[in-house]
């Protein structure tokens, strides 16, 4: 991304930082079945209700909405306005338990007054594990239905899950999902001589909890033994609120005191507590000692030095965690005054001192919004793998989590995000807001711990509620009396919920008992792949299924949602003068100059000479392809007499204007195209013919072109092959990539994205193909698309490039038009659905029109006549030019110097 800034006199640093199908029974509806089961059965029966809203219909898997990377799911409906409601499905399969929904979900109205009660039947199974108990509950707008129905499911039989929910309120966004954190347990109860006893009596009680949750605890609770008794009661783990930090343990250099710190780790290791280790360092200066704010250079590195070893020996292998650098995303303390480098410093000394301790990233507005530019999900990613690069053992995700009103929605889906990058993520100090009455604060926990212990990538939660005599930092659970408030009743009545309780029972005649109990771990971890299957019969059995439904506005929104994530950033500028003094005020004027995200258009010869075509162009495009001038009938149509001159002048034409430029194509398979002389070759003369034209052409423009089309629709045709034998273009692609090795070397095909009913290029004939070459060592790296489209097929196109994008390969639209069969109208308005689906979808790297400008018109699209006066097409592209440019951004300079602003970059 490129900008130029107009402030005279200013030094200038820029900091990257990083529904639906509706369906409604009528007024009367259907009567209720009391029909119920509780065997398992080999076969699952017919549903009630006949199916209901999904009669006849089969599930399907969906991963999730607006997301295009594997993540950690439980299996979900998704249903919108419940009063009746619209039906999204949702199921996943993985390799621990999965849960496969065989009939779909019923949802009926049954009239009571003016409520609505919603009845839903499911037969399941689980795969993966021998037995599962599965919960169904329900999170819509208002509210959280934290069991609405739950069955013992088991493996290699269908079991009968039934309940139902009554709403509170009408609800357009809702949520059913099917999850658990317990596991079944088998007690064989047998004598000293090891033979079962059948009829003993088992009395079973859970002494302790796998899944840590505590609390921050203050020097406050030391010889506090009604306090200390009511925290071990409730908390298996525990971090210190302060008494850590290095303003506690040094407030005056060189006299380091950790009396008091001792004492609560007493406290904790008599009650075998573990315990998180906050902090190292804190970013804020506020909270970083006086007299270490006022050292700077060698003396402030010999300082930190010495905290971390004084701090990570004396407590050595006693934390599981360790916050480092905390709040690192906010605040810049050390990395201003030790260079950028300085946190990377205290990551790989504090792992050499205590390589047991798990560090982590510690910061707020994580997950508690999306508005604060410095951590938002994506910043908060970008730091941390930054900093993996440069050799960091990272391994938590540590979220404050200090909430006014959560938004769970948002707060689930930051949690997916962040559970891609396949790390510990603990909700490290939770609370609400003091600002609220504390009726609302319990409310608004309660949410917060239900959305965090029902997410599986969520290890671990940590309350900020140390009780201090003048109150806690925002939110308490009790009084000074130790008397439960409204929070404190809440995690009283979750953590009785979210544990097993006594169970008594007797043993079988096989001297077994068993039971259900809590514990902890993910235990959905959902992925699909692909396979070929040789040239037996095929027998396919549909598992899990789900049909999605958006409207064009839903549809839209999701794209919006990818393309401000995707192809923005939030930009921080820092203003200083000559003398490195912060400028408070200063007027800022930005102007993006160029965009990173190639986006441009075949060219001909026709634009060469022609001033005002060449003025059109590079006002609208950054990147550019010859369309015909570099294939070999255009640069040898007679044996022997090569000639570049004309792709010679349009490659000036894209020198002098900076374009990236696209190589299309070396070969063309399509024997129509090729030359009538190399018709006529065969064997060795076609293979010396081949040979010489790679060298000629990638010699010629070598280190010019970013791609090379190497063997131009080769799923299609086989010209080539058919005469040099099945190996004819892995040879094209070694030896083009030994000519020009910076090139990356595409298949280009059509008929991939477009459709799926041409059997020669579906996807998975591309993808085989691509594999084939690759496994043969050829330097594949690109995968292009054409994008020839007639009517666009959108939920098709999105699918296929997201099959492609499992290949982690660029992906590009090379060619993308639509068919002059259609009106002009009609091709503005399928084009624009087919720019916003390529550039919204964040695996497509680049696109370029097929619109090259011809006095007989284009190919098949043509977005100007021949005087440059736009035609429909022409106003499409102009218009998403501007809606994806940043534009001109005037401001002024906070009090520290600083102005941020979003911009687009590729």
């Amino acid at each position: 991304m490129k900008y130029t800034l107009t402030s005279a006199g200013f030094l200038v640093c820029f900091v990257l930082l990083g529904a639906s199908l509706a369906a409604s029974y009528g007024a009367d509806g259907p009567l209720y079945d009391f029909t119920a089961y509780t065997e398992c059965k080999e076969l699952p029966e017919q549903p009630l209700y006949n199916g209901g809203l999904l009669k006849n219909q089969l599930p399907e898997n969906f991963s999730s909405i607006a997301h295009f990377s594997t993540g950690f799911y439980t299996p979900a409906f998704i249903l919108h306005n419940l009063t009746p409601g619209t039906i999204y499905c949702f199921s996943s399969k993985n390799p621990y338990v999965s849960i496969t929904f065989y009939l779909p979900m019923h949802v009926a109205r049954c009239c009571n007054g003016s409520y609505f009660l919603y009845c839903i039947t499911v037969w399941l199974k689980i795969e993966g594990a021998n037995s599962a108990h599965v919960r169904a509950s329900l999170k819509t707008e208002n509210s959280v239905y934290n069991c609405v129905g739950s069955a013992a499911a088991k493996q290699g039989c269908w079991s009968f899950l039934k309940g139902g929910f009554v709403l509170d309120s009408p609800s357009n966004l809702s949520i059913l999902f099917f999850q658990e954190r317990k596991r079944a347990v088998t007690i064989h109860a047998a004598d000293g001589s090891g033979d079962t006893l059948q009829g003993a009596e088992i009395t079973i009680e859970q002494v302790s909890k796998d899944f840590p949750f505590g609390s921050a605890i203050a020097s406050t609770i030391l010889g506090n033994l009604p306090y200390q008794k009511w925290f071990v009661e409730r908390f298996n783990a525990a971090v210190f609120e302060n008494e850590l930090k290095w303003y506690a343990t040094e407030p005056e250099q060189g006299k380091i005191n950790y009396t008091i710190a001792d004492q609560m780790m007493e406290f904790v290791r008599a009650n075998q507590l573990i315990a998180r280790g906050h902090n190292i360092f804190w970013e804020d200066p506020r909270y970083t000692p006086a007299w270490v704010r006022s050292l700077t250079g060698p003396a402030l590195q010999s300082a930190v030095n010495s905290r971390i070893q004084s701090l990570m020996n004396k407590y050595k292998e006693e934390f599981i965690h360790w916050d480092v650098s905390n709040e690192m995303l906010h605040f810049d303390f050390y990395e201003q005054r030790l260079g950028h480098d300085a946190t990377l410093h205290f990551y790989e000394t504090a792992h050499q001192s205590d390589p047991l301790a798990t560090l982590f990233m510690n910061e707020f507005n994580v997950v508690e919004t999306c508005s604060d530019e410095n951590s938002t999900v994506d910043r908060y990613i970008s730091r941390l793998r930054e900093l993996k690069r440069g050799g960091v053992l990272m391994d938590g995700i540590g979220l404050e989590s200090h909430f006014t009103v959560p938004n769970l929605p948002l707060m689930r889906a930051i949690l997916d995000k962040l559970a891609t990058l396949n790390l510990p993520i603990w909700l490290t100090e939770v609370d609400i807001s003091g600002k609220l009455d504390k009726e609302t604060q319990a409310v608004y926990l309660e949410q917060v711990l239900r959305e965090g212990f029902s997410h599986p990538s969520v290890n671990g939660i940590m309350l900020w509620t140390a009780l201090h005599p003048n109150g806690c930092y925002q939110m308490c659970l009790t009084d000074n009396n130790l008397q439960n408030l409204p929070a404190g009743n809440i995690v009283d009545k979750l953590l009785k919920e979210w544990q097993t309780g006594e169970v008594t029972g007797h043993t079988d005649g096989h001297g077994s008992f068993s039971f259900y109990g809590f514990l902890d771990g993910p235990l959905y971890d959902f992925t699909a792949c692909t396979e070929n299957s040789d040239d037996r019969d095929i027998n396919i059995d549909v598992a899990s299924a789900s049909l999605q439904p958006f409207t064009e506005h839903q549809w839209r929104f999701n794209q919006q949602y990818i393309i401000n994530t995707e192809r923005k950033r939030a930009v921080t500028m820092h203003v200083t003068n000559g003398h490195g003094d912060i400028l408070q005020g200063a007027v800022i004027k930005i102007k993006q100059v160029s965009k990173d995200f190639p986006l441009g258009s075949a060219i001909a010869s026709t634009i060469l000479g022609n001033l005002p075509y060449q003025k059109w162009f590079v006002k609208r495009f950054n990147a550019a392809v010859f369309e015909n001038e570099l294939k070999w009938y255009a640069t040898e149509a007679e044996q022997g007499k090569v000639n570049y001159t004309v792709a010679d002048q349009m490659m000036e034409f894209v020198r002098a204007n900076k374009l990236i430029v696209r190589g299309h194509n070396i070969f063309w398979e399509n024997p129509k195209y090729n030359p009538t002389w190399v018709r006529n070759l065969t064997g060795f003369q076609l293979q010396s013919a081949v040979n010489s034209r790679i060298q000629s052409l990638m010699n010629k423009y070598k280190e010019e072109f970013i791609h090379w089309d190497v063997s131009n629709e080769i799923l299609d045709f086989d010209f080539y092959e058919q005469r040099l034998g099945p190996k004819a273009a892995l040879h094209f692609f070694q030896t083009a990539h030994q000519s020009d090795p910076l090139a990356t070397l595409f298949m280009n095909e059509y008929n991939v994205v477009e459709t799926c009913s041409d059997v020669n290029s579906m996807v998975d004939s591309y993808i085989s193909r691509l594999r084939e070459l690759r496994r043969s060592g050829v330097s594949t790296d690109g995968i292009g698309l054409q994008g020839h489209f007639t009517v666009p097929n959108l939920p098709l196109m999105r699918a296929i490039i997201d099959k492609m994008t499992t290949l982690k390969l660029p992906i590009w639209l090379t060619e993308v038009d639509i068919s002059s069969k259609l009106s002009k109208e009609k091709q503005a308005v399928y084009l624009e659905q087919v720019l916003r689906e390529g550039f919204s979808h964040p695996s497509v790297s680049g696109i370029m029109l097929w619109a090259a400008l011809h006095p007989n018109g284009c190919y098949q699209m043509c977005l100007t006549d021949n005087n440059l006066q736009n035609l429909p097409a022409g106003d499409v592209v102009d218009k998403l030019l501007k809606e994806c440019q940043t534009g001109e951004v005037t401001g002024h300079t906070d009090a520290h110097g600083s102005y941020s602003f979003y911009g687009f970059l590729g």
